[in-house]
């Protein structure tokens, strides 16, 4: 039990009976005296009913205090406890209707309780009742003008009511008594910017920083009404002034870089944009936003290549461990072809994050640019514990596997990867181009052909596919006639490609047109193949069957000299036959 109930109910009574008292004098007739016990019983029971839901409402079983409540008000009226205590209760309750009547009830029967009278009106201002409650508050006021708080609730009745030149004139009273406050200039300031009142809106704020001249966020704010209001000379010259007060505002900063940009001068406009991504206080998220748009302008100059690089190194120095900062500079590094730059920074992007799959995939392309096959097939495993289902990290795996020979291990990964293929053709092409290269590599020409024929199908202008296909029928000795068809076809899409021009020049020599084998093998070493062992023994074998034995002979030397290591080449060379 609380004290201070127990205190209220003591005073009650005790007001209550000496009431009674003095009404009915001792020594009456016995009538009087059974009035006298109506009325004592009667204040037992108000004083019951009282207690109980002072209790309750205490324990919050609000339901039980409400019903004590409307007990009390049933006997007596008169007393505005009750019907305040409820009050508050349904005003907690979101019932503001009830509550609006009861506390009016209240208020009207003790009209000097300030407590009444301050719940009527923040009751009415609940209920979106504004005039009412701001009439209200005006009488608090009267009664209390020393109450700053009153005016504060006063003002907001006004704001809500849409009379925001009252409620200036509120604000108006109280700075007359407190002097300038940074909290009422800036409501004022607000008020008038509102009413579309920009002059009156600056005097607050010009008001304000004369007293108080270094508070940032009066500066700010009065620089962005000076740019709506197209002074921008005026607001430059603000931003300078935070600029010296707040060296670490990035935002000040950037403001300042986009003045001096629209004013021509782009090497003050980059210093600034230097100090703004020194800032710690800026977000990574504006400063990355600004670097994505440096990566449209990398083309047109190298000083803005210079400028981008220059910002992405600020960004990750100032940032260090933002997952962001090191992605986006890892991307404008991929973007002019910086492989092993970009690899480093997306290699730390994964040590922070290793959820992001795009990294990853990034990752690999730069190594199968890089032909690190090594770092490829651990890349890939090391993705694949992270994302099981996406068909890239199998691609890219399988690829690897075959270049290691790990031709069975390819062939699985290879297969269990093109089943999560969804949506991509191009992905579904390389999976089924890569599948048959492996399968013919293991010696199942079937599955091998298959596969081409499938890509081809789709796509039959697929050069790399009809390449390899043409070139594999040509080992085989079969369907040369298709072989011939396929890799013309590629020569005609791509004519300068010396490894297209090997493979028709080998189909011919399978068709015994030596003497056009052997200009078109003459193509390809002049576009570049001459370093390839494996064309230059081709050349020899194509000189050896047009009785040119002396020069097939040097070919086969140089092939061995360019680390060819075919089957029966040193045999050729060292004894002046042809085999295979």
């Amino acid at each position: 039990m609380k004290k201070g109930i127990i205190i209220v109910l003591c005073l009650l009574s005790v007001q209550t009976f000496a009431q009674w008292k003095s009404y009915y004098p001792e020594g009456k007739s016995n009538n009087k005296n059974a009035i006298k016990e109506d009325i004592e019983k009667d204040n037992f029971k108000y004083n019951s009913y009282l207690f109980g839901g002072l209790k309750s409402k205490s324990l919050e079983n609000f339901e039980e205090a409400l019903k004590q409540f409307q007990k009390c008000i049933k006997l007596d009226e008169k007393q505005a406890l009750p019907f305040y205590e409820s009050a508050i209760i349904n005003k907690n309750q979101g019932n503001l209707e009830l509550a609006e009547e009861q506390i009016k009830t209240a208020a009207t029967l003790e009209k000097k309780n300030r407590w009444y009278q301050l719940a009527y009106a923040e009751i009415l201002f609940s209920n979106q009742d504004f005039k009412n409650a701001a009439a209200q508050y005006k009488k608090l006021i009267l009664r209390e003008p020393g109450n700053e708080e009153l005016y504060y609730f006063l003002a907001d009745a006004y704001i809500y009511d849409n009379n925001l030149l009252k409620a200036i004139g509120v604000y108006d009273n109280l700075e007359d008594k407190k002097g300038v406050e940074k909290m009422i200039s800036m409501q004022k300031h607000k008020l008038y910017m509102e009413l579309k009142k920009k002059q009156s809106a600056i005097k607050e704020l010009l008001k304000l920083i004369d007293t108080y001249p270094n508070d940032i966020e009066a500066l700010e704010i009065l620089s962005e009404v000076y740019l709506l209001n197209d002074e921008k000379d005026k607001a430059f010259e603000i931003f300078k002034k935070l600029a010296i007060i707040a060296p670490d505002n990035g935002r000040i900063h950037l403001t300042l870089a986009d003045y001096y940009r629209e004013q021509g001068d782009n090497i003050k406009s980059f210093e600034e944009l230097k100090l703004a991504f020194k800032s710690t206080k800026l977000g990574v998220d504006i400063k990355v936003h600004i670097l994505v748009s440096y990566f449209q302008l990398l083309g047109i100059n190298d000083s803005m290549r210079e400028q981008a690089d220059t910002l992405a190194k600020l960004l990750i120095q100032t940032h260090p461990n933002s997952v962001k900062a090191h992605a986006v500079y890892a991307d404008m590094l991929y973007t002019e072809n910086k492989f092993q730059a970009a690899k480093e920074q997306y290699l730390i992007v994964l040590q922070k994050d290793k959820t992001k799959s795009q990294v990853w995939s990034q990752v690999l392309f730069i190594q199968a640019e890089q032909n690190d096959f090594a770092g490829m097939l651990k890349t890939s495993e090391e993705a694949l514990t992270y994302f099981s289902t996406d068909p890239l990290f199998y691609y890219f795996n399988g690829v690897s596997n075959k270049w290691f020979k790990n031709i069975n291990e390819a062939i699985s990964v290879l297969e269990m990867g093109v089943e999560f293929v969804v949506d991509n053709e191009m992905l579904l092409l390389e999976f089924y181009s890569s599948l048959a290269d492996i399968y013919h590599t293991a010696g199942n020409n079937s599955a091998s052909d298959s596969l081409y024929e499938k890509v081809l199908s789709i796509d039959p202008e697929n050069v790399l596919v009809l390449n390899n296909y043409a070139y594999y029928l040509a080992v085989r000795k079969v369907k040369l006639g298709k072989a011939e068809e396929m890799s013309l076809k590629c020569n005609e899409l791509e004519k300068e490609n010396s490894t297209y021009q090997d493979t028709y020049a080998w189909i011919l020599y399978q068709l015994s047109e030596y003497e056009k084998a052997r200009e078109w093998i003459q193509k390809s070493l002049a576009n570049g193949s001459d370093s390839s062992a494996v064309v230059v023994e081709h050349y020899g074998d194509i000189l050896y069957q047009l009785g040119e034995t002396e020069n097939a002979i040097i070919q086969w030397k140089k092939a061995q000299e360019l680390g060819g290591a075919s089957e029966f080449l040193n045999q050729k060379s060292e004894e002046g036959k042809f085999y295979e």
